[in-house]
């Protein structure tokens, strides 16, 4: 399933796909940490529920 994340920097759109965690069809597991895509800014993940992209 994929995810969408806004950078806390510069309000950019950054897209992750996420794997599912065990036989839960509800767990996903995403990088804790990425850098956007746009403006190159570390953020964090935030706790779920994520949005769906």
């Amino acid at each position: 399933m994929e995810f969408v994340f806004q950078c806390g920097w510069c309000d950019g759109d950054n897209f992750f796909v996420g794997k599912q965690v065990g036989f839960w069809v509800d767990k996903w597991e995403v990088p804790s940490e990425w850098y956007c895509r746009f403006c190159d800014g570390l953020n964090y993940t935030p706790d779920p529920p994520w949005e769906e992209a």
